[in-house]
């Protein structure tokens, strides 16, 4: 567990041999299932949360029951807004859709903060974090508020075919709309666009990609 600390938080050696002890000690390990979604916000506060290993897509949800998916994490990634509510004043609502069988370490909520109040590193970094995080949703907003479904939709395929390594995704029309906030109709009628365009090649439940350049301009 140690070795899995020293790795993911740039502050560990700026720790003491008892704050690494005890974070080592009480870090608690779970897998969850692909298709498991966890719930944080409000009293549902769980630590700062490292990814062993897996992937995981952080989305928020609306009245509604809309999804914009905010950012994904990847083994090695740690998701520093799990532990939000410990910072004063910081009330949000995020959803952790679990997208590959994972293996996920926390570190208690009471623990980390009780660190950071007394390290300056820990409270630099954590601020850090949340600020890098907060950057990011806003960016991603004004992309909602100023580009187009089609521009982010073509954003969404090249995310997947970056993760995957692959031309040939295995992803539906929901899943795509679930990660840019649209009806699944749109992304169809949008998806046979750009096939007609020759960006792509629909399959059932598959989206190959045959043009990368071209749809990054889209």
């Amino acid at each position: 567990m140690k070795e899995l600390l020293k790795n993911t938080l740039p502050f560990w050696n700026d720790l003491t041999e008892e704050e690494k002890n005890r974070l080592a000690l009480q870090v608690m390990e779970s897998s969850y299932e692909k298709g498991s979604v966890l719930h944080y916000g409000g009293r549902e506060c769980a630590g700062v949360q490292i990814i062993r290993k897996g992937q995981a897509r952080v989305f928020v949800t609306s009245p509604a029951g809309g999804e914009i998916t905010l950012f994904r994490l990847l083994g090695g990634d740690v998701s520093i807004l799990s532990a939000a509510c410990m910072m004063r004043g910081l009330d949000i609502e995020l959803d952790m859709e679990i997208e590959e069988d994972s293996v996920i370490c926390t570190i208690p909520k009471i623990l980390y903060k009780e660190i950071s109040d007394k390290n300056a590193k820990v409270k630099d970094y954590t601020l850090e974090m949340i600020s890098e995080r907060f950057s990011d949703i806003m960016w991603l907003f004004n992309q909602y508020v100023f580009s187009n479904v089609a521009s982010r939709l073509a954003d969404s395929i090249l995310e997947h075919r970056a993760l995957g390594g692959t031309d040939n995704l295995t992803i539906t029309h929901d899943a795509l709309a679930r990660d840019i906030g649209t009806a699944r109709e749109v992304v169809t009628r949008l998806l046979k666009q750009f096939q007609t365009d020759g960006l792509v090649r629909l399959t059932r439940g598959h989206v190959e990609v045959l043009d990368a350049v071209k749809l990054g301009k889209v």
